[in-house]
């Protein structure tokens, strides 16, 4: 599946990262099948001068919906077919805009977030309180093991707002009641000392 025409970097389109040069359109959207999701188009990106592949790709959707919940559900597994082994790098197509302009979202921090709890547990989770849901994030260590606590993007600045006064303490996602804060506490075990709002939103756009 290739794509001539369109905006991919819009409505219901994925970033794809850390591509190997023998991933063709057919190799990628066969991996993705294989694991339940149908991208509509991909699009492998290439260097203009030399016209080697850039080691990204486009991936189109029919819904916005269906590219975030493909996002949260392959993130960091294991692309059909590799050896060695190489994890999905997702993310969605104008994140990065978005991440850099954070007055237009809204993010909180969750934490004691238990050890089983992905990013998509994670979003699904909020999503279902929150349609403003846009990005989940598993801050993890060296190791791909959870450090405990992670991040949510709002689009809707009310709904971060009563998510913050009304999901603190939160049980149903994992074994343990969520801590629900506007910025990372200080001091919280496995969180890094300093950080800014700006680089927690900068987790969220991390593949």
């Amino acid at each position: 599946m290739t794509g001539n025409s369109g905006n991919w970097s819009g409505y219901g389109a994925l970033w794809m990262g850390g591509l190997e040069s023998y991933m063709t359109e057919s190799f990628i959207v066969t991996a993705f099948q294989r694991l339940g999701e149908k991208p509509l188009n991909i699009k492998v990106m290439r260097n203009r001068y030399t016209g080697e592949p850039a080691g990204y790709c486009f991936v189109h959707f029919q819904t916005d919906e269906e590219a975030i919940n493909a996002m949260h559900k392959l993130n960091g597994k294991q692309i059909p077919n590799t050896s060695p082994a190489i994890r999905f790098r997702l993310n969605n197509a104008n994140s990065t805009e978005r991440a850099i302009n954070a007055d237009r979202e809204f993010s909180l921090w969750i934490g004691d977030l238990s050890p089983d709890v992905d990013d998509y547990a994670l979003y699904k989770a909020f999503a279902s309180q929150y349609a403003s849901v846009r990005t989940a994030k598993v801050v993890l260590d060296s190791t791909g093991f959870s450090k405990g606590y992670g991040f949510i993007r709002f689009a809707n600045e009310e709904d971060q707002k009563h998510c913050l006064t009304h999901m603190s303490g939160y049980k149903g996602l994992g074994s343990k009641p969520l801590k629900i804060s506007g910025a990372v506490p200080k001091g919280y075990k496995g969180s890094s000392r300093g950080i800014s709002t700006k680089l927690a939103l900068l987790w969220l756009v991390k593949s």
